[in-house]
């Protein structure tokens, strides 16, 4: 298409000089002779070549906007689809706005190649054609043409450093403020809480101001570099123009010959300046393609390993240690383990590691030593991420709800493809009752990240999410801590239930919801697991640490 467009983008530039070439027949032979066939004869065919023009001026913008069409959908769905396999810690560190900046970023690199294809070749023709016919007309007119236009390329040349400083540091801060937008945004409760909207406003407005800043700053430099473009044109062409009416005056050209080549000259400037200026949107496009592969040039997560049907009976964590990159061990030596059928607690105060051991667990982490065996025969390590997490699913603390109905974001898109079979789960585990309590039941629109729900219901919602799936390993971190007691205590039912056919992780810090319902409970405190036991054993526990110290655990 890029090819079409080039060509296309040629064939136009050729005819764009029919109108010079006639200006001169016409002041130069046709008027004085009087000569009104060829005058008639000549309007019809400029007429005709400029509408020729004009048409395939408009399939070549056509071919340029179906080729940017394909190419953002290319390089989006690559530079996305790759983002999200990255590690879930890359996530961790960076900014949400910052992301999505560069991904806009696509849209100057489109630009640019547009430009390449299209414009740059008609420049190229227009400037060789326009200085062939100057010189046609005028050999010392067109050594002086020749002389001069290497000079504007010499004053881009000089100014480039400067330009990619600046367009960079407009996308930085174009990016520092997207972010800065919607971190803001995403905290909306939290700053009308506290009644600090002017404190917020005022934070944006200096961080906008920095992306403002660098805007106003590029676009003044842009600005003076135009205006010495400019001159240079003006003073060129003034200069064209004094030698070829001291030729016209010397009876050594004709006037016709002196307007075909300041027609030619006014065509050949601007594209001599555009082929100069090219690089700067060259350099932009590079930049942008460059701050993109900041990320993707980060390592995917690892998807080697043992594939195929695993069926999962016991999971043992013998010695895991951990540690954030510049911190100190978060916890150490924590070994317990999970069978099939069992539900296993982790306990322990806010802090403490729990929710990075469920991290561990579902391989979004790497840790620092131990190990993590399945089924006592392979180290989790040494499985397929994908064919781990067909089988673990997991109800993190912070749960996101998407955009759309209750019944997609149980069941994402089973929802169009299978509604039947997933109404038939909801009904069959008992979801569908607290459903229908929702204003159009399971097609009831959430908004976005679940505004229309309470915490309760967003954990009802991951619940079933997860249980859909039907996994063999259940991660559960804080899973009913924002439900009322019935909600709670039917979620706990169920699980009971289905503990059978199944492994559960249940991470809390509230010792009364586990009295009934786990096999073992692990407290963890200080970076290490202090006590374990079922519930009874480990409240025996509390009762003789408190009469023979006055603390519950040493």
């Amino acid at each position: 298409m890029l090819g079409i467009a080039a060509f296309l983008g040629i064939a136009v530039a050729a005819l764009g000089l029919a109108m010079a070439i006639f200006s001169q027949r016409l002041i130069d032979d046709i008027l004085p002779k009087r000569n009104f066939e060829k005058l008639y004869l000549g309007i019809v065919l400029v007429f005709l070549l400029l509408l020729v023009k004009e048409g395939l001026s408009f399939l070549r913008q056509h071919f340029l906007i179906k080729q940017a069409k394909g190419f953002n959908l290319r390089i989006i769905d690559f530079f996305f689809g790759h983002l999200l396999r990255l590690p879930k810690p890359f996530f961790d560190m960076r900014k949400i706005g910052d992301l999505t900046a560069r991904l806009n970023d696509t849209t100057r690199i489109q630009r640019v190649i547009s430009q390449l294809a299209g414009n740059m070749m008609i420049d190229i023709l227009a400037a060789m054609v326009s200085l062939v016919f100057v010189f046609t007309y005028s050999v010392p007119a067109g050594l002086i043409c020749l002389l001069v236009m290497p000079l504007l390329f010499v004053l881009i040349y000089k100014n480039n450093t400067a330009i990619i400083s600046k367009q960079k540091n407009v996308m930085v801060t174009y990016a520092g403020a997207e972010a800065n937008y919607i971190s803001t945004l995403q905290g909306i409760e939290a700053i009308k809480g506290n009644n600090n909207q002017h404190l917020f406003a005022d934070a944006n407005n200096v961080v906008y101001k920095k992306y403002q800043d660098a805007v106003y700053n590029l676009g003044g430099f842009q600005i003076r570099l135009s205006f010495m473009i400019n001159v240079f044109g003006l003073i060129f062409l003034i200069g064209i123009l004094a030698y070829c009416s001291n030729e016209v005056l010397n009876n050594k050209m004709k006037t016709g010959e002196l307007i075909a080549i300041l027609s030619m000259c006014g065509t050949m400037l601007p594209s001599v300046a555009n082929l100069a200026l090219i690089m700067i949107p060259v350099n932009e496009a590079k930049i942008a393609f460059d701050r993109m592969f900041e990320f993707t040039s980060n390592t995917s997560e690892d998807d080697n390993g043992v594939a195929g049907e695993l069926n999962f009976e016991i999971l043992s964590v013998r010695n895991l240690s951990f540690r954030f990159a510049g911190r100190r061990p978060l916890f150490h030596n924590i070994s317990f383990n999970v069978k099939k059928g069992e539900v296993v607690a982790l306990m322990g105060e806010n802090g403490c590691g729990k929710s990075t051991i469920a991290q561990l667990l579902q391989k979004n982490y790497a840790f620092e030593s131990g190990n993590i065996m399945v089924n006592q025969t392979l180290q989790l390590s040494q499985i397929k991420i994908s064919e781990w997490r067909s089988i673990v699913k997991s109800v993190p603390q912070e749960i996101h709800i998407f955009n759309g109905t209750v019944l997609e974001n149980i069941a994402f898109e089973d929802a169009v493809n299978d509604t039947n079979h997933v109404l038939q789960f909801l009904k069959e585990y008992g979801f569908a009752v607290y459903i229908d309590g929702l204003p159009q039941s399971f097609m009831t629109m959430v908004g976005e990240g679940g505004i229309s729900l309470s915490g309760g219901q967003k954990q009802m919602i991951a619940l079933a999410r997860a249980l859909y799936k039907k996994p063999q390993l259940l991660i559960l971190d804080e899973a009913t801590a924002a439900m009322d007691r019935d909600s709670e205590q039917f979620i706990l039912k169920l699980l009971s239930k289905l503990k059978e056919q199944i492994g559960i992780v249940f991470i809390t810090h509230r010792l009364h919801v586990l009295k009934s319902f786990c096999d073992r409970i692990y407290l963890l405190e200080n970076g290490e697991i202090t006590a374990f036991g079922n519930h009874a054993e480990l409240a025996y526990a509390a009762i003789i640490c408190i009469v023979n110290t006055g603390r519950i655990w040493n």
